[in-house]
């Protein structure tokens, strides 16, 4: 379960980073950043479901 979390965490600080670094610039851009947003999502819902 440790090596599960400590996965979660490194893929979600990847996907934050990724967030951070691409700017909305045009609408492309914006599909893109709204992707990382969903996968942030979903992978905040693994987490809640694994330890709830």
């Amino acid at each position: 379960m440790k090596r599960t979390m400590a996965a979660l965490d490194r893929i979600q600080e990847r996907l934050e980073h990724e967030l951070d670094s691409s700017p909305a610039l045009s609408e492309k851009d914006a599909g893109y950043r709204a992707g990382i947003s969903e996968a942030l999502v979903c992978l905040m819902e693994v987490r809640r479901s694994l330890t709830g």
